[in-house]
């Protein structure tokens, strides 16, 4: 009997198949903090989502909380409570072509949308649009230091800073070209009171001196010899900062910062992976934490997936929409957060709709959500194995909430799918659905028995049913042959 055999763990499908093709679709490995645990590593099911909000839009690309207050922008500026009552807040001007952003300092909260800013006073929600003859061309991105609004100007290595806490007023004298590298900033990050500037080959961090025009100036020795690969996939994250990285010799590593270094996070499986996408300029991130696991999603617009990291294990997983009606997955559907009303709030980027992502939800917004591992490959040096048995040990016995009905309109229990390859995932068995149990059969086992034999196999479960996907781990029975 083999446990502890990989059944739990992360997405890793390498360039070859026959090397290793693991894949973890909607679920996440936790680590076991506690000696005394059965196992060291679980395998539990993403976060559904329920409708908190709507808004008249075709998508919602960014979010921002201040001082309990929490807004959208799309082509307008909205305000919702607790409740999901929306408020408009002003004009944006129209719809975004790339993803608005949203900032504040103490009095003001700021809105860039398709190179135009935009400002609300949050004392009195007057809003206004800021006079753009003040820059020298339209905005790249934007974020907050000491006080200051930093803005970066599309297509140039120039940032310009707003006046102490007025984002209305915008200083010629105010504005700095970037000497440290010759090309055009691609990202910011205002991260630890500093600001990143990444172009597409390295990277240079400023800081506030307090003197002169504008105020920040370089840090000394704080100098990255890689850059930014995508504009808005840059995020901060469990007190750091993280990048798609990319400089003169390449380009898609993920990066985590390591004081002024890049340290990398991404795998080798995955950075091929991404790396054969068509466009990856336009990546999205965003971040969030759930029951101690921050997590860094990624969406990649132009292919529709999404991939998500886990700085509490370091593992990778995948995120995606199950599209029942033709069988594939599509991006998972956020594309930003904030947290607020003891809310995970997520804007979807196919729709004007926010929702409350939570463990709890067990559907995405009534749609079925489809998980499935698939396992490393089993073989013992090409020899045939005998397979007597596999057991899933799962928590059995919860009934699906809402009750999903068999044939003759009777609650069914809970299923979990099974099939199998022995040709490195190219060709697969037939599908197998097994009960967890119905409601209350705790003890219930899921097993399968009767599965031949095989050079080398690859296992993969799924499961589409609303109830809380948690796995110990599988229990292979396997006999080698002579």
């Amino acid at each position: 009997m083999a446990k502890n055999w990989g059944f739990c763990g992360p997405s890793y499908t390498a360039q070859s198949p026959n090397v290793d093709d693991e894949d973890a679709m909607n679920c996440y490995c936790e680590r076991s903090e506690s000696t005394g645990a059965k196992v060291p590593i679980a395998l539990l099911g993403t976060p559904g989502r329920k409708v908190f909000a709507q808004f008249p839009e075709s998508s919602i690309p960014f979010d921002f909380t201040v001082n309990g207050r929490t807004f959208f922008a799309a082509s307008q500026l909205y305000e919702v409570d607790a409740s999901g009552n929306v408020t408009v807040r002003g004009s944006l001007g129209a719809a975004p072509t790339r993803p608005t952003m949203i900032t504040a300092n103490e009095t003001q909260l700021v809105i860039l949308n398709n190179g135009d800013l935009f400002v609300l006073t949050l004392a009195t929600n007057a809003f206004i649009v800021v006079n753009m003859g003040q820059f020298n061309g339209p905005i790249n991105q934007i974020g907050f230091d000491d006080g200051y609004i930093i803005a970066t100007l599309q297509d140039s290595h120039t940032f310009q800073v707003s006046n102490l806490e007025d984002a209305t007023t915008w200083s010629g004298l105010d504005i700095a070209t970037l000497s440290l590298f010759p090309d055009n900033i691609v990202s910011l990050l205002c991260d630890h009171r500093e600001a990143w500037f990444y172009s597409g080959k390295k990277t240079a961090v400023y800081y506030n001196a307090g003197a002169g025009f504008p105020p920040f100036i370089p840090v000394q020795g704080a100098f990255l010899e890689d850059g930014a690969a995508a504009t808005f996939a840059t995020v901060q994250l469990d007190n750091s900062a993280f990048w798609l990285a990319q400089d003169e010799r390449g380009f898609l590593t993920a990066k985590r910062a390591s004081g002024y270094a890049g340290e990398r996070v991404s795998t080798h499986a995955i950075e091929s992976e991404w790396q054969s996408f068509a466009t990856t300029a336009d990546a999205i991130g965003w971040t969030y934490q759930e029951n101690g696991h921050p997590f860094w999603v990624i969406l990649f617009p132009t292919v529709s997936k999404s991939w998500a990291y886990d700085v509490s294990t370091g593992f990778w997983h995948r995120r995606g929409f199950w599209n029942a009606r033709n069988g594939t997955y599509i991006a998972d559907r956020a594309m930003c957060h904030t947290f607020n009303f003891g809310k995970h709030l997520v804007g979807d980027w196919a729709s004007g709709t926010v929702y409350d992502l939570s463990s709890k939800y067990f559907d995405d917004f009534g749609n079925v959500i489809r998980g499935y591992r698939r396992t490393p490959t089993i073989s013992d040096e090409n020899k045939f194995v005998q397979y007597p048995s596999i057991e899933f040990d799962i928590d059995a016995g919860l009934a699906p909430i809402p009750p999903i009905l068999d044939g003759d309109g009777q609650p069914r229990p809970a299923q979990l799918m099974l099939r199998w390859s022995n040709d490195g995932g190219r060709t697969w068995s037939n599908t197998y659905s097994l009960s967890v149990g119905a409601g209350g059969e705790y003890s219930h086992r899921v097993i399968k028995r009767m599965l031949g034999r095989a050079r080398k196999r690859i296992w993969e479960v799924s499961w589409t049913d609303p109830i809380p996907w948690r796995f110990a781990d599988a229990y292979l029975e396997l006999v080698p042959e002579d």
